[in-house]
C-alpha cells in the first residue's frame, strides 16, 4: 500500500514545485522585471492631477493705473478628524490663531467624519499662520474675493463678479473669458473615489490670474461726471439720468455715469429688488432722442448736396406727411427760414421738410451710416441696438415715419449711440467703434492694445465742419446755458416725449444736451440725459446747464487751455 502512495506523493511534490516556480517567476517579474511600471501604476492610483480654480481674476485699472477692480485673498480651514491624533494640541494651536475657543474646535476633531470645516473664511494673515503650523490633518485652501475699492464709482460699466466667479454686466461680463483665472493643475493625493484627500498638504502654487484690463476711463473724470449727475438729478428733480464723456478723436470713453447706481461689491443686496439697477442705461436702455437728432437730419441733407446752411424754406407752422400733420414745438409759424435757423430754433417743420425732400432711401441710408439702429459694438455686456423701422419693415413702417424720425421721434437710441453720432460730426464725419478697454495685459506681460476701427465715413469732412459751425451758432444764439467762457462750443438740445401705450406721456420728458469743444479742434464730447426733470421739461434749461458745469471743470482738469479771442466775446 505504501508503494502505491509514492507515485502520488511525487506527483503532488512535482505540482507544488511547479507552482512554486510559477510564483517565484511571477515575483521576479513583479519585483525586478516590471518593478518600475507597477510603482508608477500604484502612484497613479493614489495621486491625480487636481485642477486648482481658486485663482484671482484679472484686475481692472483706469488710464493712470488706479485700481478699480481687484482681488483679496482669504482662506478656508478644513480638517480630516481621522488623521488628527492630538486633538487637544491641534485645537489649542488653531484657537490661538483663529481666536476661537478651543472648546468649539475640539468637538469637530473628535468625530469620525472624513472632512469637516473649521472656518469657512479667515483673513489672509490668519490663513498663512495656520499653514505655517503644518498641522497633520488640517488643510488651508485659498479663496479669492472680488474687490471694488471705489464702491459705486463706475458700477455700471464695471459690472460685478459673483461668488462663483462668473462675471455679469459691464466689463466683468463682456471680458469674463479674459478676466477668469487660468486653471492650474497640481498633483495631489486622492482617495478611493479619486477625490482630493482633504488632510493632504497640497503643494503651494503661485496663482495665475486672468488678463488685466487698462481703461481709457479717467477716475477723476468719472467721479466728476457722477457728482454732476447726482447734483443735476437733485437740482432739477429728475428720476434718473446718464452722462457720457468721450474723446471724439479716438471714441474712447472717459466717463460713463448713470443713476440709479449700485455697489458691485455688495451686489447681493440688490438681487431681490423688483428691478435691480445692474443694466447700464448707457448701452442697455433706449429712448426717443427728440430734437438733438436733427443734427443727423441736417447733416444728411447738406452732405447729399440738397441744401446749404443758407438755403431757405417757408415755415408755415405745420407740414403733412403720410396723412399726419406735424407742427413746431411752439405751435408757431416762422415764415422764411434758413437751414441754420432750423437748427438754432429747433424747428420740427423744417426737419420734416428736409427728410421728405431726401426721400426714404437716402434718409435712412444716412441714419444707418451714423450707426442708428445698429450696435456700436462697444466692449460692454448687454448692449442693445435701439429701434429703427425701415421702409422694408412693412408691418411697422408707415409714410409718416419719415416725418417723425426727422426730429427724433418714432425711433429709439441708446445714450451711447447718440453720443457716437454727434462724435462722428466732431471727428470730421468718421465714425469709429467706441471702446472702454485701452489694452489687455496677460499674466506673462504680453500686451494687446485696442486698435482703432473705422465703422463708417458717415459724411464728408467738409460737411462735418459745416454742421459743426451750425452747432456753434446753436449754442451762441439759442442755448446760453451751455456756453463755456473761453471756449467755442458746438451742441444741440433735445426735449423728447416719452412713449406710453396709446401715445406719449403728457407729464414727463427726456431732457438732453450733446455738445463738444473746443471748436475747431474738439477734445471732448459730452452727453447729458435727464429722465423726467420736474423743474423744467426743456433740455435747454436743465441738461444744457449740466453740460456747462461739467465741461467747464473738465477743460481745466484735462489741461485744455482757453481759446484766444473767445474770452473777449463775453460768453457766460
Amino acid at each position: 500500500m505504501v508503494e502505491g502512495l509514492r507515485p502520488r506523493v511525487r506527483l503532488v511534490m512535482a505540482v507544488l514545485v511547479a507552482l512554486a516556480f510559477v510564483i517565484v517567476a511571477q515575483l521576479v517579474h513583479v519585483q525586478i522585471v516590471s518593478h518600475a511600471s507597477f510603482v508608477e501604476w500604484a502612484w497613479e492610483q493614489q495621486n491625480r492631477k487636481i485642477s486648482t480654480t481658486d485663482q484671482p481674476r484679472g484686475t481692472i485699472r483706469d488710464r493712470d493705473g488706479c485700481l478699480l477692480v481687484g482681488n483679496a485673498v482669504e482662506y478656508a480651514i478644513d480638517a480630516a478628524p481621522v488623521w488628527v491624533s492630538d486633538v487637544e494640541g491641534v485645537s489649542d494651536a488653531l484657537s490661538s490663531v483663529l481666536h476661537v475657543p478651543s472648546g468649539h474646535i475640539s468637538p469637530k476633531l473628535e468625530g469620525d467624519a472624513a472632512w469637516v470645516s473649521i472656518a469657512s473664511r479667515v483673513s489672509k494673515e490668519s490663513g498663512e499662520e495656520v499653514a505655517a503650523l503644518k498641522l497633520f490633518g488640517i488643510s488651508v485652501r485659498p479663496l479669492w474675493r472680488r474687490e471694488y475699492p471705489e464702491g459705486t464709482l463706475g458700477a455700471h460699466f464695471l459690472g460685478f463678479c459673483s461668488d462663483e466667479g462668473q462675471g455679469y454686466y459691464g466689463l466683468e461680463g463682456f471680458y469674463d473669458a479674459y478676466l477668469r483665472p487660468i486653471t492650474v493643475e497640481v498633483t495631489g493625493s486622492v482617495d478611493i473615489l479619486s477625490d482630493p484627500v482633504p488632510w493632504a498638504m497640497m503643494p503651494i502654487t503661485l496663482p495665475v490670474r486672468g488678463w488685466d484690463l487698462v481703461l481709457p476711463i479717467d477716475r477723476n473724470v468719472q467721479a466728476m461726471a457722477e457728482r454732476e449727475l447726482m447734483y443735476s438729478i437733485e437740482e432739477y428733480e429728475a428720476e434718473g439720468g446718464t452722462i457720457i464723456v468721450m474723446d471724439p478723436r479716438t471714441f474712447e470713453l472717459l466717463a460713463v455715469a448713470s443713476y440709479p447706481a449700485y455697489d458691485p461689491g455688495r451686489y447681493h443686496e440688490y438681487v431681490d429688488m423688483g428691478h435691480p439697477p445692474f443694466e447700464d442705461p448707457a448701452v442697455s436702455m433706449q429712448y426717443e432722442p427728440g430734437s438733438v437728432f436733427k443734427i443727423v437730419t441736417v447733416a444728411a441733407a447738406i452732405d447729399i448736396g440738397y441744401v446749404t446752411p443758407e438755403t431757405t424754406y417757408d415755415d408755415q407752422g405745420w407740414i403733412e406727411v403720410g396723412r399726419r400733420v406735424f407742427r413746431n414745438a411752439t405751435r408757431k409759424a416762422y415764415g422764411q427760414q434758413t437751414v441754420s435757423d432750423l437748427l438754432v430754433k429747433s424747428l420740427n417743420v423744417g426737419a420734416v421738410w428736409l427728410s421728405t425732400q431726401l426721400g426714404p432711401d437716402v434718409f435712412y441710408r444716412y441714419l444707418k451710416s451714423f450707426g442708428i439702429g445698429e450696435l456700436t459694438e462697444v466692449d460692454l455686456a448687454s448692449e442693445v441696438a435701439g429701434q429703427l423701422w425701415l421702409p422694408s419693415d412693412m408691418e411697422h413702417w408707415h409714410d409718416s415715419n419719415l416725418g417723425t424720425n426727422a426730429f427724433g421721434q418714432g425711433l429709439a437710441v441708446t445714450p451711447l449711440q447718440m453720443i457716437v453720432a454727434v462724435a462722428t460730426v466732431a471727428n470730421d464725419g468718421t465714425r469709429l467703434r467706441p471702446y472702454v478697454v485701452a489694452r489687455r495685459i496677460a499674466a506673462d506681460g504680453t500686451t494687446s492694445p485696442t486698435l482703432e476701427v473705422v465703422a463708417a465715413q458717415a459724411i464728408s469732412p467738409q460737411t462735418a465742419r459745416t454742421v459743426t459751425e451750425m452747432m456753434v451758432r446753436v449754442v451762441d444764439e439759442g442755448v446760453p446755458k451751455a456756453q463755456v467762457k473761453g471756449y467755442r462750443i458746438a451742441g444741440k438740445t433735445g426735449t423728447a416725449e416719452i412713449p406710453v401705450p396709446g401715445g406719449y406721456d403728457s407729464e414727463g420728458t427726456i431732457a438732453s444736451f450733446v455738445g463738444f469743444g473746443p471748436v475747431p479742434d474738439p477734445r471732448l464730447v459730452i452727453l447729458v440725459k435727464l429722465d423726467r426733470p420736474a423743474t423744467s421739461p426743456w433740455g435747454s434749461q436743465t441738461a444744457a446747464a449740466s453740460f456747462q458745469r461739467l465741461a467747464s471743470r473738465l477743460f481745466v482738469v484735462l489741461g485744455i487751455p482757453p481759446q484766444e479771442g473767445v474770452l473777449a466775446e463775453g460768453q457766460q
